[in-house]
């Protein structure tokens, strides 16, 4: 049986607004195998806005500015504010009047495609962004949004396109390196995002995710050991960082250190209970040992939480097949190659569960069809 790890995903830096919002978000993940748990100008809609002034928001103080730049910057804060709470249609509502009294502002057109980047408006982000850049070419952070928001739906070339004009607007900016490393890291170009994470790593010493991120490159490359190292740097830096406990527990899995691994996957469970990966990763430690029924307990709570993980559904088929509940593993094979019509393990371990059958005496024809 092969498995497939689960890792998670690399860390893109978004980057705020001028007046402090900055904060880190994870992407999808790179790819180190199938599973290793790692952003014309079209006018305002304001019919849009009058609909969302319907929106109940949280009570906030009211607050009567004597200039527009005054007034414009309040609502800006109270957006920022509501966006900080999760109340994204109130944020965007504030965003709408600042703008509507700053038409040419870079910032707020950068905070707004912020929010609908949370909201999964991608065009809609983009389109914000492409309006902060247009009226302040050299915005870094809306280019680096921008390119996020591009590297999100695979656009490698034009994130890195974008994360490029920041670098070169900004030659010390360390989140424009490490999310270009990123993307170098998803086209498959390792050497040179190592090259972006050493980069990002000389400006700034304490960035835990540009060591993560090092670390998922060095587990793709096969070097454990410097993986795991690059790991518990990031969690020196940030002890609660989940992401990085699941990705170190792959890497000392694979150098046989189990009882570590499950420790680790362990606490990146406690520490994020809906990793799924975390889940995952321990029931493949937990099959290697033996312990089917631990197995099939994190793979059911793995398929709970992402219920299209088909490297679940073989796994989890792999440990009824080990007990000897051959309808029990067809079935997940079956899932699982629903889910992944061209997933060779899957298919094969659905062949074996067969052949057991037939050699069993418990099917008769079918069997050849399946195969």
């Amino acid at each position: 049986m092969t498995h497939r790890f689960g890792l998670c995903t690399s860390s893109l830096h978004r980057l705020g607004s001028t007046i402090g919002l900055l904060c880190a978000w994870s992407l999808l993940a790179v790819d180190p195998g199938r599973a290793l748990c790692q952003v014309a100008y079209p006018a305002s809609n304001h019919s849009e806005t009058a609909t969302r002034s319907r929106i109940v928001c949280s009570r906030q103080v009211e607050t009567v500015e004597p200039t527009t730049d005054a007034l414009a910057a309040s609502l800006s804060e109270r957006g920022l504010v509501y966006e900080s709470r999760g109340e994204l249609d109130c944020a965007i509502q504030e965003f709408d009047r600042a703008i509507q009294l700053k038409p040419d502002s870079s910032a707020l057109f950068n905070s707004r495609g912020l929010v609908y980047k949370q909201k999964g408006e991608k065009d809609r982000a983009i389109e914000d962004f492409d309006r902060a850049i247009h009226f302040k070419p050299d915005n870094v952070e809306a280019l680096n949004n921008r390119g996020n928001v591009r590297f999100s739906q695979n656009r490698l070339d034009d994130a890195i396109e974008d994360y490029d004009q920041a670098i070169g607007f900004k030659p010390d900016d360390a989140e424009a390196y490490n999310n270009r490393g990123v993307a170098y890291g998803r086209k498959g170009d390792l050497v040179r995002a190592i090259e972006d994470y050493d980069r990002a790593l000389s400006l700034k010493s304490d960035f835990a995710q540009a060591y993560y991120n090092r670390g998922i490159v060095f587990s793709r490359r096969g070097n454990y050991d410097r993986a795991i190292a690059e790991f518990s740097r990031a969690l020196r830096l940030k002890p609660e960082f989940a992401e990085a406990y699941n990705n170190r527990g792959s890497a000392l899995n694979m150098k046989g250190d189990l009882d570590q691994a499950i420790e680790n996957f362990t606490e990146a469970i406690r520490l994020k209970p809906d990793c799924a990966e975390a889940y995952y990763n321990r029931a493949v430690v937990f099959f290697r040992e033996g312990k089917l029924e631990r197995t099939v307990q994190d793979l059911n709570d793995a398929i709970r939480l992402k219920p299209d993980y088909a490297e679940a559904f073989n796994e989890r088929g792999d440990a009824y097949a080990k007990q000897g509940q051959l309808d029990r593993a067809i079935q997940d094979f079956d899932e699982a190659i629903r889910l992944e019509p061209d997933y060779a393990g899957a298919q094969r371990n659905r062949a074996l569960a067969y052949e057991q059958k037939i050699s069993r005496g418990q099917v008769a024809g079918e069997a050849a069809v399946q195969r």
